[in-house]
């Protein structure tokens, strides 16, 4: 009987924990004459951004990167974000 009671109090916390976290989404973008550089660029400047509000980078969902005059790459992540 001990062990149900502990799985009852852990099943009503559980949802509490889910709660106090969320997952959002973050982008960034990057430029340069090279387009491996451009794409770590735009990656580095989402992960940054989810790490300002005091997130966890989780994986990155999407890239794309383009050409113009320069390689543009934007890079958008999963982000797990406290308190939220």
């Amino acid at each position: 009987m001990k062990k149900h009671g502990i799985a009852i109090v852990l099943a009503f916390l559980l949802p509490i924990g889910s709660a106090l976290a969320a997952v959002v989404y973050v982008s960034g973008s990057g430029q340069s004459y090279d387009p491996g550089i451009a794409l770590e660029n735009a990656r580095a400047d989402a992960i940054s951004k989810c790490e300002a509000q005091g997130g966890t980078p989780i994986e990155e969902v999407y890239n794309h990167v383009s050409r113009n005059n320069y390689w543009s790459a934007s890079s958008i992540w999963t982000c797990d974000v406290p308190g939220q």
